[in-house]
């Protein structure tokens, strides 16, 4: 009883301390970087804020004014809420959607010392948060409408959920976490893998008869189709069309393909060998708007030209953990990185080594981690698409923490 009441107490402080940490950022460095990330994107102008007040006015589907579906509607949902509240209030919405953003980040914080937690030990979930809760580029998010605040909350939830129920094998704890990843994906789109991957995860982490394992699954897979079947059926009924969540997907691969073509909002470009240019301007060329022409041409590149299409792939998994959309100040984004970057690589080592005991959930967390890695490899390969594997990462730099704390102590005793 003792324990409980001091986790709850634990788990509020946190919550207090994210909170009032995320509000001195937004109020000394909320105005740091370009100027054009002092306002809200084009996704929010042109696709975000018309759904959510499509969605206020009875529309469920939203066709953007490029003739698509831009994006499913849960972020439009989370936006429409702050529009009722902005105009019950008084208040700006974009005012509303901050705040939002600090509490969701907050609660963030939460799942994942529960998640580090439940993984290892408190001492662990208590160093996880506190690099969480200080971590710069989940608090650049903060500031504007961006869909990394609900998502990530969403997906930590999810995980939480997914821990403790195949731990205690609680069938109403696994369908709330495969419906929730629903929800997550219906935030962030390029999360669509991970209930398959996550039901394939139970039979590798519990030891138990296969029809529990097969039960388990079926069941997160289940709850995970319902919020995206709904959000299907609304979409086929608008369109006469099957979509897949939205229409974007296609266009954001072939950006990954051409990327080194475009200069950055400063004027930057991206320096790679003739190799890489000639393959991508072959792609540019091609003019890649769909899945399938994007498969063919990645097929036919690495048959016909190996040693390019592989240095692309090396130089897209690197940029995956610093690079930007626009290649702003990439080189501090790096050395920032690093910080973090560099423990959590001894702490995945370490882990491997001395806790054999929890190499089912240590690989469960690194394949979590690499799914991420790979949407981005496969996409832009900006770090915004691995900021929600961040806090993954950043148990493993907590576990290298611990163990220099501990040598240090020794030492000193």
């Amino acid at each position: 009883m003792k324990f409980i009441f001091n986790q709850k107490k634990l788990l509020i402080s946190l919550f207090v301390l994210s909170v009032l940490v995320s509000l001195t950022f937004l109020l000394v460095l909320g105005k740091m970087g370009p100027s054009q990330h002092q306002e809200p994107a084009t996704d929010y102008r042109n696709c975000y804020k018309p759904f959510a007040r499509s969605l206020l006015q009875g529309e469920l589907v939203y066709i953007s004014q490029f003739s698509d579906i831009c994006s499913p509607p849960g972020y439009p949902i989370f936006l429409a809420i702050a529009l009722v509240l902005s105009d019950f209030l008084n208040v700006n919405e974009l005012t509303l959607v901050v705040i939002f953003n600090v509490l969701l980040t907050a609660g963030s914080v939460i799942f994942l010392f529960l998640i580090a937690q439940t993984l290892f030990n408190r001492k662990i979930a208590l160093l996880s948060s506190f690099l969480w809760i200080s971590y710069p580029f989940s608090l650049w998010f903060l500031k504007n409408p961006n869909t990394e605040a609900p998502f990530i909350f969403f997906l930590f939830l999810a995980i939480w959920l997914y821990l403790i129920s195949l731990k205690e094998k609680r069938l109403n704890f696994i369908f709330a976490s495969g419906f929730i990843l629903g929800l997550s994906i219906l935030v962030r789109p390029y999360a669509f893998l991970l209930p398959l991957l996550l039901a394939l995860m139970v039979f590798f982490l519990i030891k138990d008869v296969k029809k529990t394992k097969f039960f388990l699954a079926a069941v997160l897979l289940a709850g995970a189709l319902i919020p995206i079947s709904i959000w299907e059926i609304m979409v086929f009924n608008k369109t006469n069309q099957l979509i897949f969540l939205a229409s974007s997907g296609a266009p954001s691969l072939a950006d990954g393909l051409t990327f080194a073509l475009k200069s950055g909002a400063g004027g930057d470009k991206i320096i790679v060998s003739p190799d890489v240019l000639s393959l991508m301007e072959r792609a540019k060329e091609l003019k890649l708007n769909s899945l399938a022409r994007i498969f063919q041409f990645s097929v036919y590149e690495l048959i016909n030209n190996p040693s390019a299409f592989l240095e692309l792939i090396l130089l897209k998994l690197g940029r995956s953990w610093y690079a930007t959309s626009q290649m702003w100040w990439e080189g501090k984004i790096l050395i920032v990185q690093l910080f973090y970057l560099l423990p959590a690589l001894f702490g995945a080592i370490f882990a491997f080594l001395k806790l054999k005991e929890k190499l089912g959930w240590i690989i469960f967390v690194l394949v979590v981690i690499f799914y991420f890695w790979l949407i981005a490899l496969s996409a832009l390969s900006i770090l915004r698409y691995m900021v929600p594997a961040m806090p993954l990462v950043i148990i493993f730099s907590a576990i290298a923490i611990n163990f220099i704390f501990k040598k240090c102590l020794g030492k000193l005793s």
